[in-house]
């Protein structure tokens, strides 16, 4: 009873420090909106923050998810802390991007330095998760199927949105990193899916992986190719080279969205068929 009092603390301390980092988030929104850029309002600085804000109310939803069904004694995998304490850490440090670009504006300095504050709040409550997984009591009950479709919806979509606003580079990171667990498994198990999933599915998902890879392999290089390009014709000619540019950024995304494509299927397929 002591441990899971204890588990249940450091998950509601990791939330409240969550939220903390969220309200601090939002009292920078009005001055990087409308003190960031000379004589008009920083429409990035506002979408950017508004997102961070956004990911960050996902993951406390799933702090609240996780308290509850502790409370209703019923067993939540240790991989969802982990997911959530991972998703902590790439957020915070995605910010300190931000967060040091904001010092440049002397006027105001605060919220260079509330950023930094939101970000230690991060750092603090996703290391207090991975403590709640070293605190967490042994597993009463098994994970039901709809507990497993919420943890996989919430992996999907902050996965996709992840994969998509912050493609460079850490969808570029995230994708390969996914492509190369991909290999590995398939190098050990032979199968991507759960021995529950029918043969039928299981070949149709095989081969949706399948050609989700070869789009991956084939837009990659020309997304590298392409910004070199970009670099190299735009250091010759001393101005912004856009052909090749767009050229690159497209690849890009055609590759990211082709991994978080594969990472959809390969989920799918794990699931246990009812």
């Amino acid at each position: 009873m002591k441990t899971k009092q204890k588990h249940t603390r450091l998950l509601i301390l990791a939330s409240g420090i969550l939220l903390i980092s969220i309200l601090i988030l939002l009292t920078v929104l009005p001055g990087a909106y409308t003190k960031t850029l000379p004589n008009t309002n920083n429409t990035r600085a506002l979408i950017g923050i508004a997102l961070a804000i956004v990911l960050r109310l996902s993951l406390l939803f799933g702090y609240v998810h996780i308290i509850r069904k502790i409370r209703n004694n019923t067993d939540v995998r240790g991989g969802t802390y982990i997911l959530i304490g991972v998703l902590l850490l790439t957020l915070g440090l995605i910010d300190t991007d931000g967060a040091f670009a904001f010092l440049e504006h002397k006027d105001i300095l605060y919220v260079s330095f509330l950023m930094l504050a939101s970000i230690f709040c991060d750092l603090t409550a996703a290391l207090l998760t991975f403590i709640a997984v070293a605190a967490k009591p042994a597993s009463q009950q098994i994970q039901t199927a709809q507990d497993k479709k919420l943890l996989n919806g919430l992996l999907i979509g902050l996965g996709v949105i992840v994969l998509f606003f912050f493609a460079f580079p850490w969808g570029i990171l995230l994708s390969l990193a996914f492509w190369i667990y991909l290999g590995i498994t398939l190098k050990k198990n032979r199968s991507f899916f759960s021995p529950e999933t029918e043969a039928t599915i299981v070949e149709k998902l095989q081969k949706r992986i399948k050609g989700l890879l070869t789009v991956a392999v084939i837009a990659l290089p020309v997304a590298i190719v392409g910004i070199v390009l970009h670099n190299v014709v735009s250091g010759k000619t001393g101005g912004e080279d856009s052909f090749y540019f767009y050229i690159g950024v497209i690849a890009e995304y055609i590759f990211v969205l082709a991994s978080a494509g594969a990472m959809v299927t390969l989920l799918k397929g794990r699931q246990k068929q009812e």
